[in-house]
């Protein structure tokens, strides 16, 4: 926990690590081109330098030989003085003969930087003195610092031209993949149509198409689960549906309670009415069911012509299952009620029902083969509360005594007094009881869930 905390801290998003990589290339690629251009430029200055002054100097040495062999020092200092004044940069020029001053001129005395040179003055081959020149090389100086400024403000505009260019190629990465961040928090609360960024021909648009094929799938799940759920109970669709690759998925042992409800002489019924109004009693019966049992976490396992099995706890774990049936089945029988009042004002006769509940272990799973599966659940406890719904008084919930007993049920039923009935299959007598009516704090949800049903009912 402290990693994962200490993680999350120290977050770098990924648009700032684009952004320093770019800025750090940018920085080692500017800094390494001006230092480049810096030391070629003073090098190339330089050589420029010390070739124009070894030129002077030479120039200078050869016209001085054979007035230095004359020893005319009028003539020297003619040349002298004509060589700085065409020459600016000049600062003093000197003739030596073996170390004694012949003849001087004073050029630019304003010079900050001043560099020296001298070349041998030779007279047919035989050294007959030198040439001293001091150079003025400020202006050198000036025009590289110059340059330097220029260069410096070329490459502060690429700095900054590069930098926004950076910027914006990082916010065009990150910013598809910050909104489908944003799409994966919407798919992951149950919203599958979500709006997708624009995908372009790059391997964003890649990971933008694969998602997009990922919830396609998802939706062609949730079609499935939704169309599989219309033929069976929702929550064994969900369950087979969770685990494709299993192919079969394995008998269980659960605990729950299973409510049967059948209607009471539906065989003469069908002698006496048209196959399409049969069809609609049903399919208004299993309406019922199916909403008295979503009301309190059951689920319609199975219709068997007339008759129904609801189960409890099976699907979903429910401590409280037992109570859940009973209010479910109650809710059923008022609902059923609302409905032989509608049918004795339209003149039809009205529909009786059965209904036995028992709680238990049973085993849920499929069996079958692998051409042919079906979920199932069976066992004593859906045998035993067939046959309660077979043996119940219309109209009435028959329980038996694993229902009364059940901790879920204390002191919230009142029931009729109890009842031994012989069950087929079983040897020994089976004490069961007739629900007359639930606790009234249930009585009121009750009342206020069929008034929601009745609603319901009528705008269906």
């Amino acid at each position: 926990m402290f990693n994962h905390l200490k993680l999350h801290k120290l977050r770098f998003p990924l648009f700032w690590q684009m952004l320093l990589a770019m800025s750090l290339l940018l920085c080692l690629t500017t800094v390494s081109l001006w230092s480049y251009l810096q030391f070629d430029l003073n090098q190339l200055l330089q050589e420029q330098t010390d070739t124009f002054a070894h030129t002077i100097s030479q120039q200078a040495a050869d016209s001085a030989a054979e007035m230095v062999m004359a020893d005319d020092q009028m003539a020297l200092a003619s040349m002298l003085d004509s060589l700085v004044s065409k020459t600016h940069s000049i600062h003093s020029i000197a003739v030596f003969d073996h170390e004694q001053l012949l003849a001087q001129a004073q050029g630019n005395n304003n010079s900050k930087q001043v560099r020296s040179y001298q070349a041998d003055i030779l007279f047919h081959d035989i050294l007959a003195g030198k040439i001293v020149l001091s150079l003025d090389i400020s202006p050198i100086s000036d025009s590289l610092i110059a340059t330097q400024k220029a260069l410096g403000f070329i490459f502060m505009g690429i700095g900054l031209l590069a930098l926004g260019l950076a910027i914006v190629m990082a916010r065009k990465l990150t910013s598809p993949l910050k909104h489908l961040q944003e799409v994966v928090k919407v798919v992951a609360e149950g919203q599958l149509n979500p709006t997708l960024p624009t995908s372009n021909n790059d391997e964003v648009g890649d990971l933008i198409h694969s998602f997009n094929h990922m919830l396609q799938g998802l939706r062609d799940k949730e079609s499935i689960e939704n169309k599989f759920s219309s033929y069976i109970s929702k929550d064994i669709a969900k369950d087979i549906l969770s685990d494709l690759h299993i192919s079969k998925k394995p008998l269980r042992e659960v605990n729950g309670s299973v409510l049967f409800v059948d209607i009471v002489g539906f065989t003469q019924l069908c002698e006496k009415q048209s196959p399409q109004h049969i069809a609609d009693i049903l399919n208004q019966y299993y309406f019922l069911l199916h909403q008295a049992a979503k009301m309190y976490r059951g689920s319609v396992d199975s219709y068997i012509g007339d008759g129904a099995m609801l189960t409890f706890g099976v699907h979903k774990e429910d401590h409280k299952h037992a109570i859940n049936a009973i209010c479910g089945a109650q809710i059923f029988i008022r609902l059923c009620d609302l409905m032989n009042d509608q049918r004795k004002q339209n003149q039809l006769p009205p529909l009786q029902f059965r209904l036995g509940l028992h709680c238990g272990a049973m085993l849920a799973g499929t069996i079958g083969s692998s051409e042919r599966m079906q979920f199932t659940i069976s066992g004593d406890t859906v045998n035993l509360a067939a046959r309660l719904c077979d043996l119940a008084e219309p109209g009435k919930l028959l329980v038996s005594n694993n229902i009364y007993q059940h901790p879920s049920t204390q002191q919230l039923i009142v029931t009729e007094p109890a009842h031994s009935l012989n069950v087929k299959g079983k040897s020994q007598a089976i004490k069961c009881f007739y629900i007359s009516r639930l606790a009234p704090k249930f009585n009121r949800l009750l009342m206020q869930q069929e008034a929601e049903l009745k609603a319901m009912h009528a705008h269906e």
